[in-house]
């Protein structure tokens, strides 16, 4: 049970315990030998009682709990006494104190209270007590003894309801922890598949230029001084050697042409950079290295959505793949997303939605509202919607010009 609920719970219990004492005192006031006026006296002094109990709910420092449970121990007491060997009421209201003070307290701190007042209860029963005049009837032996252990059997059981709560309240904090832990570690692992893949690409890079200063150094180098060596030759030959002059310059323009692209190969080499990749092939490495980050099943339909939007709209739909993702790891806990791309009017359709636990009144956060002022700028429109066990929608819709790949 959440803690909220227990911080309904408790105090239901006090104003029903006090209610049940109420009823008692109605019951029994006629047998008493006590006067009219301590009708009035019981109601003020447990409605004051109950105030404390109320007020208990609230507070959150134990100073001032323990100043209120102190208070309302000595309200029972006084309630109680009068009432001689009926211990009807003082059982009542002694319950509702045992559930408090281990609920808003330390459990052993409250569990100690409890016992201790019990006690006193059970000293004072033995004390003859004479009220407005008339002496006051002792319980018995018997009675008192049932008193004490019906109060150890509710302190005993309230111990158990609040180590119960404890441990419900460590093992949330411990999944709320290990959720956390596990978001952030799938969002390590997502940037070192990107930094993996940029790596890739750079070593790829890197590669091409040390092949390409290679090439340069040796093949283009080689060839270089044997067009010059050819065309020493052709001096020499003279013109005597017309055959042989026509085969070495055969041979030197043949040497030159393959020396032009060795040259043009090492420009191509060098002007290679990394790809920027935009629309759909961006979207469907973003859903790949989340999948893979992740573990979560992602199932993605392109449709007849082409294959770049435009610049601006290239990267909001990126946006809107990645907020959805996002929202299903961190907010819904899916353990499935479905996407999908659909040409729709004149403009693409997104939709993307998940299995998680869903919420009920869904406020949007800084990640959705700038992607609704993005897809305002593009003319777009954007639905979220989100109930409790049945996950989390997107829908968005942006135009397109015409003339898109």
């Amino acid at each position: 049970m959440p803690e909220r609920w227990w911080r309904m719970v408790v105090p239901g219990l006090a104003v029903a315990g006090h209610l049940f004492a109420w009823i008692q005192f109605q019951y029994r006031i006629d047998a008493l030998p006590l006067p009219e006026a301590w009708r009035s006296q019981f109601v003020f002094l447990l409605l004051f009682s109950l105030a404390f109990a109320l007020a208990l709910s609230f507070c959150r420092r134990l100073l001032f709990t323990w100043l209120l449970l102190s208070g309302q121990a000595l309200l029972l007491t006084v309630i109680g006494l009068p009432f001689g060997d009926y211990l009807g009421v003082e059982v009542t209201l002694l319950a509702a104190f045992i559930i408090e003070a281990i609920f808003y307290t330390p459990w052993w701190q409250g569990a100690a209270a409890a016992a201790g007042l019990t006690g006193i209860a059970v000293g004072l029963q033995q004390l003859p007590i004479t009220a407005w005049g008339a002496r006051l009837s002792v319980a018995s032996a018997h009675d008192q003894l049932a008193f004490a252990v019906y109060a150890g059997l509710l302190i005993a059981l309230a111990l158990l309801l609040r180590l119960e709560k404890d441990a419900q309240s460590g093992t949330a904090t411990q999944n709320r922890s290990l959720h956390d832990a596990t978001l952030q570690l799938s969002q390590i692992n997502m940037q070192l598949q990107e930094y993996a893949a940029m790596a890739e690409q750079e070593s790829v890079l890197t590669e091409r230029k040390r092949l390409a200063r290679e090439i340069h150094d040796t093949l283009a180098y080689t060839l270089t001084n044997l067009v010059m060596m050819m065309e020493a030759a052709m001096d020499m030959a003279g013109d005597p050697g017309a055959a042989l002059r026509d085969h070495l310059q055969l041979s030197r323009d043949q040497a030159k042409a393959g020396l032009a692209e060795v040259r043009t190969t090492l420009q191509e080499l060098r002007a290679v950079k990394p790809s920027e990749t935009a629309g759909l092939p961006a979207i469907k490495q973003l859903v790949d290295t989340f999948v893979k980050a992740t573990q979560m099943e992602v199932s993605l339909n392109f449709g007849n959505a082409p294959l770049r939007f435009g610049a601006e709209a290239d990267w909001t739909a990126y946006r809107v793949v990645q907020e959805g993702l996002t929202n299903a790891l961190r907010h819904g806990r899916a353990s499935r997303v479905w996407i999908s791309f659909a040409w729709v009017g004149a403009g693409i359709s997104i939709l993307i939605r998940d299995n998680g636990q869903g919420a009920a009144g869904l406020k949007e956060g800084y990640g959705l509202m700038g992607m609704r002022e993005r897809l305002e700028r593009l003319g777009g429109r954007m639905l979220v919607e989100s109930k409790p066990g049945d996950g989390f929608l997107l829908s968005v819709w942006f135009p397109v010009k015409e003339g898109v790949e």
